[in-house]
C-alpha cells in the first residue's frame, strides 16, 4: 500500500509538469503567430500604415509648394572697380580696361544650390569687349556668396565724336546668367537660374567707375 502511495506521488509531478509544456506549445506561438489577430484587425492597421504614409506625401507636397517651393538664385553686382586704364585718344578711341566685379548670389531656397559655371560678359552698343569667367560652387540654403570676377575689356574704333566719348563717359554694359540644382531635403532636385542685367558708366577723366544700376 505504501509503495503504490510513493509510485502516485512519484508520477504525479511528471504529469503537472507535461501540462504545463502543453499548455505553453499550445498558447505561445498562437500569441505571436500573424493569424492571431482577427481579419478586420489586420485590415484596420494597414490601413492606418497607408493612410499615415500618404499623409505624409500630401504634407511633404504642400511644403514643397509653399515653403519649401523652388526659387531662381538672386543674382546681382555688389560692386565693380576699373584697373590698367590705358586710353589711345585721336580721331578713333582705343580703350584697354581690366574690369574686377563683385557678384553676389543669394539662395533663396531651403537647399543646397549648385551652380555651373558661367560667363560675365561686357559689352558696347551691343558688341562684346570683354567675358570674364564665373566659376562654379554650391550655396547652402538660406545662404548668400559673393564671386570675384575679372573681366579683359578692350575696345577699338570708337569715333571720338560718338556721344558717350565726347561727353567724358563711356557706356557699357554686363550680363551674366547663373544656373544650377537645387537639392531640396535630399530627394527633389530641380534645375534653377538668375540673371544679371547691369549698366556701367565709367568717367574717362578720373578713368574709374562713375555710376552703374542693375535691373
Amino acid at each position: 500500500m505504501a509503495d503504490h502511495k510513493d509510485q502516485h506521488q512519484q508520477q504525479q509531478p511528471h504529469g503537472s509538469k507535461r501540462e504545463e509544456e502543453e499548455v505553453i506549445t499550445t498558447f505561445s506561438p498562437t500569441i505571436f503567430s500573424p493569424k492571431s489577430f482577427p481579419r478586420r484587425r489586420r485590415i484596420k492597421y494597414c490601413g492606418i500604415v497607408i493612410a499615415l504614409v500618404l499623409l505624409q506625401i500630401v504634407v511633404l507636397g504642400v511644403l514643397c509648394l509653399t515653403v519649401f517651393r523652388f526659387r531662381d538664385p538672386n543674382v546681382k553686382l555688389a560692386a565693380i572697380s576699373v584697373e590698367n586704364f590705358s586710353p589711345a585718344l585721336g580721331t578713333s578711341t582705343a580703350i584697354n580696361m581690366t574690369l574686377r566685379a563683385e557678384i553676389k548670389v543669394k539662395n533663396q531656397n531651403w537647399g543646397k544650390l549648385k551652380y555651373d559655371e558661367s560667363v560675365l560678359v561686357v559689352s558696347h552698343e551691343g558688341s562684346t569687349v570683354g567675358e570674364g569667367t564665373i566659376p562654379k560652387g554650391s550655396i547652402k540654403m538660406r545662404h548668400s556668396k559673393q564671386v570675384s570676377v575679372s573681366v579683359e575689356a578692350k575696345l577699338d574704333g570708337i569715333s571720338s565724336s560718338s556721344s558717350d566719348i565726347s561727353s567724358g563717359v563711356l557706356n557699357l554694359k554686363s550680363y551674366a546668367k547663373l544656373s544650377g540644382k537645387v537639392s531640396m531635403v535630399g530627394l527633389v532636385k530641380k534645375r534653377r537660374s538668375g540673371e544679371m542685367n547691369c549698366s556701367l558708366t565709367i568717367s574717362l577723366a578720373r578713368q574709374a567707375i562713375q555710376d552703374f544700376h542693375c535691373q
